[in-house]
């Protein structure tokens, strides 16, 4: 029997609702009940304007009461113009708690019954403020976002499905508080990577982050009186800084396999690899890399109309990314991106022998070749996926035996070299495409050994050299020569000693 079980579980929910808006028994108004199993709703209609809906009832009120019967009905409730309509629904939304909202002043029932099913979820072109979740707000935020990039767009996914929702999902969104989003937080600093590892400090900000942009639209919206993320006691986030790969770094990972997270190549690893790598097809893009900073989707983006092999010049003003198994064009990261980079002659010479072989895979690959030309690309002409350039450019580090370090380390490492060559901080900032300076000198700029040894002694010869412990004498008995006040310092670092 259980289509007389449902009705009676409905029945019973019904006068649950009735017996709590003030309906007695023994009343003279009866009311009519009819049951619907297609979604187990439940519509009660009573004399004085009592219409119950499933898990949400829609009845009038007003604030008066009879003399005499406490709680009870108003009779004036039948008159038209008396009282107004309100609505109540359990969104039952967070587990093992009651989530009831009620709104009232609707002028009819009709208005009362439209409010209620956008409550509901039932009516999604317009939504009481007070009805959304934080899943949902969380998802019409990213939905309505049309200008993210994909990649960015799929980091907010990440976040909204694998933390905020399972800790905050259920929560209304005009009841979220400080301490709800505090304690969500720090049940996510406890989830662990697909490695095993806790998840670290820089990602957990960036969840906040998340949270953070989409809770400053619902303030801007008036559906927040303030961003409850703001203020949050996290711990802080600090990138990986670039660290240079010197004889002790190496050895200490040929041995135990300590590795850092972002490292930095010396120059003669990056000649080294350069070596290596000179017979492949795709020699010309990693030189390219490793001397100019490129990135790897402006890099891959490069079409020869961007090439000037006469004036010695690259210009960025695409790059590609990887979207749902294909390849989406878009605009440099920035402004600053969008920017002209300056070739040396030995890097002109290598894409010069780099277009000359790619003509001749051309003519032999004949209509099979991709006429978009791209500067570098796969075996019939087309771009190559970001993804896999990556691949590529791990296996050749596998093979050639040095120490290992990532695509985007080519990148750390231009800013170092050219550092390190002398070129001044704004000329590597522009080479880069930085928007600030800042960006430039705190994140990129490692420092080689051999230019912080020459750095300390240029340093103790600036102390040293007037104190009276610098004598000539010694100079003689240890063989070498001593700074002492009558010698003049050679002047700024050369470009020859540091790259030699």
């Amino acid at each position: 029997m259980p289509g007389v079980m449902e009705a009676v579980v409905c029945a019973g929910i019904a006068f649950r609702h009735l017996f709590t808006l003030g309906w007695c028994p023994c009343s003279s108004e009866r009311p009519s009940v009819s049951v619907s199993f297609l979604q187990a709703p439940v519509v009660v209609r009573l004399g004085s304007g009592v219409a119950v809906m499933g898990s949400g009832s829609v009845f009038k009120r007003c604030g008066c009461r009879a003399s005499g019967v406490g709680e009870q009905v108003c009779p004036g409730l039948r008159r038209r113009g008396h009282g107004s309509w309100y609505f109540a629904v359990d969104l039952g939304h967070l587990p093992g708690e009651r989530c009831r909202v009620r709104r009232g002043g609707f002028a009819s029932r009709e208005a009362a019954r439209a409010a209620l099913r956008r409550a509901q979820g039932l009516d999604t072109a317009e939504r009481d403020p007070a009805a959304w979740t934080v899943t949902e707000w969380l998802q019409h935020w990213l939905d309505t976002r049309t200008r993210l990039r994909p990649r960015t767009r799929n980091g907010y996914a990440e976040h909204i499905d694998r933390y905020l929702t399972p800790h905050l999902g259920g929560a209304l969104l005009s009841e979220l508080t400080p301490g709800l989003v505090q304690q969500a937080f720090d049940a996510i600093s406890y989830h662990t990577t697909p490695t095993g590892d806790r998840l670290s400090p820089a990602t957990v900000q960036r969840v906040r982050a998340t949270l953070r942009a989409a809770l400053n639209t619902a303030v801007r919206e008036r559906l927040l009186p303030s961003n409850p993320a703001r203020g949050l006691r996290l711990e802080p986030g600090t990138g990986a800084r670039p660290v240079v790969w010197t004889d002790q770094a190496v050895a200490e990972w040929r041995h135990g396999g300590v590795r850092p997270a972002v490292a930095v190549w010396t120059k003669e690893q990056t000649r080294q690899f350069l070596d290596f790598a000179s017979d492949h097809r795709l020699y010309a893009l990693f030189h390219l890399v490793a001397l100019t900073g490129l990135r790897r989707g402006e890099v891959v983006g490069l079409r020869w109309e961007d090439v000037d092999l006469v004036k010695g010049t690259v210009r960025v003003a695409r790059q590609l990314q990887s979207n749902r198994g294909g390849l989406v064009e878009l605009a440099p990261k920035s402004a600053a991106s969008r920017r002209m980079v300056a070739l040396d002659h030995t890097t002109t010479g290598v894409l010069r022998r780099h277009q000359w072989r790619q003509q001749q895979e051309a003519q032999a690959r004949g209509q099979e070749w991709d006429p978009r030309e791209f500067v570098f690309t796969g075996a019939r002409g087309g771009p190559l996926a970001p993804e896999r350039l990556s691949r590529l450019f791990r296996k050749l580090n596998d093979e050639s035996g040095l120490p290992p370090v990532r695509l985007h380390d080519l990148r750390h490492g231009a800013a170092t070299l050219a550092l390190a060559a002398g070129v001044e901080l704004k000329v590597v900032q522009a080479m880069l495409g930085h928007a600030s300076i800042v960006l430039t000198a705190d994140t990129y700029a490692s420092v080689l050994p051999e230019v912080a040894r020459e750095a300390t002694e240029r340093t103790a010869w600036l102390v040293l050299r007037d104190s009276g412990r610098v004598r000539r004498c010694a100079r003689a008995r240890r063989g070498r020569r001593v700074l002492d006040s009558a010698w003049t310092h050679p002047g700024p670092i050369s470009t020859n000693s540091r790259l030699s």
